[in-house]
């Protein structure tokens, strides 16, 4: 039954013919490659907008249902329609959500309560409730036979281990991180949990039969930062933290397959690292601005990419560089990414609001901070947009103004002849908002063919590679800070959001781009559905649903 305080949700009835908005025509730019020349037929589509708040909304993994939380209420809709199919009221905020294997069963965390609520789609009157108690909760998550649910306590006290088929709990003492070193295997018949015993690290594989202990060794790692099973469960890969630039390659029986230190690594450590999908690759981004691949056969380094300030690839290396335009008259870049400044308060404060990615207007960021303060947004208003942009105060004299944009504003790709410059923004190892650097994101296609990256010391641009010939594919350059990219799971297909009015798209036929129908909204995330041609472009507050068709 849904009370009154959530009716007003289940607003949306119809088709999503009825209740889509008709985007523009995605405008393709066409690579140099002969084979290429031709236009990608494809268009967008947008649904309205939705309230959301907490997490990015997830689909469910058959991309039957799409579930969003909206303070303490889960909605439920049908990914094709948008129809609210259901609402279930939590005891208080959720902070997370996360889909059972079978698409039937949904988990809600509420961190703040220390508690994890489960339910069922088909059967509104199946819950399950998990409470910590005073020992909190800070990491919630399946296993991936949906049989058991992980949480860990605050200050990584305990994990517990819940049974859903005969309500059993398994403790599992003191591991290292919370959301981290913990892991199960993909077929769900271990479990691994990195630990800190006597200022050494250790690797405990549980099994999940009999929640005994399987084997424990310890790793060679100064500071263990993350631990990641092979899709094929027979081998964990490991690094260590920033520190110390090494990867090990342990097999779940303790034996070390591999270890990779570079020559040159001085300080440069490992950022994140992501198996491919077959897992016959394993790619790691590291401080020093590379991704290097690893065989998963010999473990021997295959290739090392390099995000180079000037990219001279071969002619068949298409750059596309997003230029807007003002009655046909191209304008500047937005301010706040200049590599000739010094390092002193004015270009710190630029560079921080540059990685915001808050505009929600699509103006520059300086328009909208003299904006705010012509109206007294930030006394009026504390919780208003401007509030996330620190440095400015009541008192202080806001920055020159920038020049008024008078006309119509338009925007466009462009292919950049090659040498190509890439933006790339100095690091900062002291003051104040000090940027990340190296690479921290890489995102694989479905099928492995090819790899998505982004450098924190150029946020502006995405690399696209190609995993079979281990060269760059495309390089795509935004306006603004890249804030989230993700692939089709069924297609070559790469979105991209940089917080503003656009979303991008990425084939091998070209890059595209459309102006989101919608007023208001800026696109901060993107997330597809397991079923592809469909994704979500979420908002701070609100989000939307984007389908791809074509003609």
């Amino acid at each position: 039954m849904i009370d009154g305080k959530s009716q007003n949700i289940q607003k949306i009835e119809g088709s999503r013919r009825q209740t889509k908005a008709r985007g523009r025509h995605l405008r393709t730019v066409v690579t140099r490659e002969p084979a290429l020349r031709r236009l990608a037929k494809m268009s967008l589509d947008f649904s309205e907008t939705y309230k959301r708040t907490g997490p990015t909304p997830v689909f469910s993994p058959d991309g039957r249902f799409l579930a969003t939380a909206v303070e303490y209420r889960l909605v439920i809709r049908d990914a094709e329609t948008l129809t609210v199919t259901s609402i279930s009221s939590c005891m208080d905020r959720i902070h997370k959500i996360e889909w059972h294997p079978d698409s039937d069963h949904i988990l809600c965390a509420c961190y703040k309560r220390g508690v994890v609520q489960c339910f069922q789609v088909s059967d509104e009157n199946w819950t399950c409730l998990i409470d910590e108690g005073p020992a909190g909760c800070v990491h919630a998550r399946w296993s991936p036979k949906g049989t058991h649910i992980l949480t860990v306590a605050d200050f990584n006290v305990r994990c517990s281990v819940w049974s859903l088929l005969d309500k059993s709990c398994v403790y599992l003492r003191a591991p290292k991180y919370g959301d981290a070193g913990i892991q199960f295997s993909p077929n769900g018949k271990f479990i691994l949990v990195a630990e800190r015993r006597e200022c050494k690290d250790y690797i405990s594989v549980i099994s999940c039969a009999t929640w005994t202990l399987a084997s424990r060794f310890q790793v060679a790692t100064t500071d263990l930062a993350d631990a990641s099973w092979s899709p094929d469960g027979t081998s964990i890969a490991i690094w260590d933290t920033l520190v110390t630039h090494t990867l090990f390659v342990y097999s779940p029986d303790g034996r070390m397959l591999s270890k990779y230190r570079p020559e040159d690594a001085g300080a440069s450590g490992v950022r994140c690292a992501k198996w491919a999908p077959s897992g016959g690759l394993l790619a790691t981004g590291a401080l020093d601005q590379r991704c290097r691949l690893f065989s998963h056969v010999t473990w021997r380094m295959l290739g090392d990419l390099g995000h180079p300030d000037v990219v001279v690839f071969p002619t068949s290396v298409a750059v596309y560089r997003e230029v807007e335009e003002v009655n046909g008259k191209l304008i500047d870049a937005p301010p706040g990414f200049d590599d000739e400044k010094e390092n002193g308060d004015d270009d710190e404060f630029a560079d921080t609001s540059i990685m915001s990615g808050k505009n929600r207007t699509g103006t520059s960021w300086w328009e909208d901070v003299w904006d705010g303060h012509e109206e007294g947004m930030r006394t009026k208003h504390p919780a208003g947009p401007l509030n996330d942009n620190p440095g400015i105060h009541e008192n202080e004299e806001p920055p020159p103004r920038p020049p008024q944009r008078v006309g119509r504003v338009s925007a466009r790709y462009v292919v950049e002849p090659l040498p190509a410059s890439v933006p790339t923004r100095k690091p900062r190892l002291t003051g104040r908002g000090a940027p990340p650097v190296g690479v921290s994101c890489i995102e694989w296609s479905g099928d492995g063919r090819f790899l998505a990256t982004r450098n924190d010391c150029q946020p502006t641009t995405v690399w696209v590679w190609s995993a079979i010939t281990l060269e760059l594919c495309a390089c795509l350059q935004q306006l603004r800070p890249v804030t989230s990219f993700g692939w089709d799971p069924t297609a070559h297909r790469l979105a991209v959001a940089t917080g503003d009015s656009r979303v991008y798209v990425w084939t091998p036929e070209g890059a595209s781009f459309v102006e989101i129908p919608l007023p208001n909204f800026v696109a901060n995330e993107v997330a597809w559905s397991p079923a592809g041609g469909e994704f979500v472009l979420a908002d701070r507050d609100t989000f939307c649903c984007s389908f791809i068709g074509t003609e």
